[in-house]
């Protein structure tokens, strides 16, 4: 076992798109810090549970372990009780999430993170198989990297990293496939990383498998440094769409009026507009290349009384972590032709009821053919752009147009799929 050592840690030394990630999270943070002072503290504890469930599911399912359908997060709200398992691998699954609640829950305590402690705590993380690892030959590293002075989610991929090269196997004599999860994929990682954000008032990350090549990706850089930096990334993205999720539950418990979000979504509902009709006058130039009846239409509304938006406006909302607010603003783009129809609904959500002052750019895009209807995006929970009261529409308009882009790309490659 080598754990990762001589790593620069320092937020400056960190590349410019990393720093500006890291400080539109804390940005957000600081939203949520305030709302957070409102919030029940029995709520945290049951709202906190939602979210290690979730992460539960879709480690298991980055580990190849489970399929994300049978455990849709709908079948989660009440527990395990409703999803289609074996009783031995439901029991496995609780008490993983009981384990990650426990350890938030002893967060609260302020216990010293000694080598001692981790070492303790490492040992009530189950594992997916229950092999012996031995952690406590890292627990000097990981309590040194818990007191390192730096940004909360650098010091929680640093951790992180630890943990992987401690769960890494020693080499076989003869190559050969990895058997089993990877140690990127398995709960002490990133148990020790969530650990190491909530000392820090963060909340817990929660895993998306579909972020499984940007995991890999990072995973498999060349250098420890590079490593670091890339999973710093990911895990900054992930605390974004955690921190949108945990400010939508708290908003419930404020007693002051919804904010006033029109103006700056509006403006960026506007913009929305007249890009999706751009794209869609170069989009049916090339369609019609391949089916001369091919045609579209861009509509818009600031309204969610049609029954089936407003389900792929849950459905967007739910994807992304947070539960949707009254107001949303919505673009759709709807291609035909002759093997079926491509509907693209981008919308300016609000984060919360009543309105927290935060809003979450967000995509549907679904997908009719003769035989099928489906999802054609299959998004994470980090493909949403969050806008805050402070932005503007010029100086966030390019993210926005970044990922309009980035969804129309990805839904017209699937509908040309189906035209073949």
């Amino acid at each position: 076992m080598s754990t990762p050592r001589g790593l620069d840690l320092a937020p400056s030394r960190f590349p410019d798109d990393v720093r500006r990630r890291l400080a539109a999270l804390d940005r957000l943070r600081e939203i949520w810090a305030e709302h957070q002072t409102r919030r029940p503290r029995h709520r945290w504890a049951e709202d906190r549970r939602r979210f290690f469930r979730r992460h539960v599911v879709e480690l298991r399912t980055l580990a190849g372990l489970l399929d994300a359908k049978v455990a849709r997060a709908e079948r989660l709200s009440d527990g395990w009780d409703r999803l289609e398992i074996t009783p031995e691998l439901r029991e496995r699954l609780r008490r993983e999430e009981e384990a990650l609640v426990e350890m938030a829950s002893a967060c609260t305590a302020g216990q010293p993170l000694t080598a001692d402690y981790l070492t303790a705590l490492a040992l009530t993380i189950p594992d997916f198989d229950d092999p012996s690892f031995p952690v406590d030959q890292a627990a000097a590293s990981l309590a040194e990297a818990a007191a390192v002075e730096t940004h909360p989610v650098i010091r929680a991929a640093h951790i992180q990293l630890i943990c992987e090269a401690v769960l890494e196997p020693a080499p076989a004599p003869a190559a050969g496939p990895a058997l089993g999860p990877q140690p990127h994929q398995r709960p002490l990682p990133w148990a020790m990383a969530s650990l190491a954000l909530m000392r820090s008032n963060y909340p817990p990350l929660v895993m998306d498998h579909r972020l499984a090549e940007q995991h890999r990706r990072a995973r498999f850089r060349a250098s420890e440094q590079d490593r670091l930096v890339e999973l710093t990334a990911l895990l900054a993205d992930l605390e974004i769409a955690a921190l949108r999720g945990e400010l939508s539950w708290s908003a419930q418990h404020r007693d002051q009026p919804s904010a006033n979000t029109a103006p700056l979504a509006t403006a960026m509902q506007r913009r929305i507009v007249e890009h999706l009709r751009r794209q869609a006058n170069s989009l049916a130039l090339v369609l019609r290349e391949l089916d001369s009846s091919a045609r579209f239409a861009v509509s818009a509304g600031a309204t969610d009384d049609d029954a089936a938006r407003r389900g792929r406006l849950d459905a967007a909302a739910e994807r992304a972590l947070f539960t949707r607010g009254p107001g949303c603003w919505w673009a759709a783009l709807d291609l035909t032709v002759t093997d079926g129809t491509l509907r693209l609904l981008v919308a300016v959500q609000d984060v919360g009821a009543p309105a927290t002052g935060v809003l979450a750019v967000t995509a549907d895009a679904q997908l009719r053919t003769a035989g099928s209807q489906g999802d054609a995006l299959d998004l994470a929970c980090t493909d949403c752009v969050t806008l805050i009261p402070t932005d503007g529409a010029d100086e966030r308009w390019p993210d926005v147009a970044e990922f309009v882009d980035d969804v129309v790309s990805r839904a017209m490659h699937r509908l040309t799929q189906a035209m073949h």
